[in-house]
């Protein structure tokens, strides 16, 4: 008989990640529970407050591996980009992110939504605009003033959003993604 393998950290947060995921997917954000993210783990309770003090720690967790997933994307498209073809790049990686369908997207909407109910939410958004924009001065050099002028920035990102909540509440991805 041969003994389970134990899990490293990061295969352990990564099962808490992906018990989150499935569930705040099926039920929202605001009606998962720790308990309900413990249940859908193979680990004890202990184990998993080791880890993650509350909800909004994992969705912090998730949200950054979406950032990632983003910027690994637009790194494999790289090759496209270039000068003079700013406009045309951004317009493709920004539709791209705005139809993919991608384990992220409904964990993302289901945080749009819920950072207006939440306060807390609404840091955690400030810090993922944050993050991406570092991301991509890291991706793309150099950047696009949209990205280096705080208020296009801003504008961008509230755009890009209000497309992804419309793609997904109103069901109009595939209408998006075929005209």
């Amino acid at each position: 008989m041969c003994a389970a393998r134990r899990l490293s950290s990061e295969e352990r947060k990564m099962e808490i990640m992906q018990a989150a995921a499935k569930i705040i997917t099926s039920k929202g954000f605001s009606s998962t529970t720790m308990e309900d993210v413990i249940a859908g783990t193979s680990m004890s309770k202990g184990g998993v407050y080791h880890y993650y003090r509350n909800t909004v720690e994992i969705l912090h967790d998730l949200m950054i591996a979406g950032i990632e997933y983003r910027t690994k994307v637009i790194r494999e498209h790289i090759t496209e980009y270039q000068a003079g073809d700013e406009v045309d790049f951004w317009a493709r990686q920004l539709f791209e992110k705005l139809v993919d369908d991608n384990p992220y997207m409904s964990l993302y909407v289901q945080f749009l939504i819920e950072k207006k109910r939440k306060p807390e939410l609404e840091a955690l958004f400030n810090t993922l605009k944050e993050q991406t924009r570092e991301d991509m001065m890291q991706v793309i050099k150099p950047l696009p003033a949209a990205f280096l002028h705080t208020a296009s920035f801003e504008l961008l990102t509230h755009f890009i959003n209000a497309m992804i909540l419309a793609s997904d509440v109103l069901d109009a991805r595939e209408s998006f993604r075929n005209n």
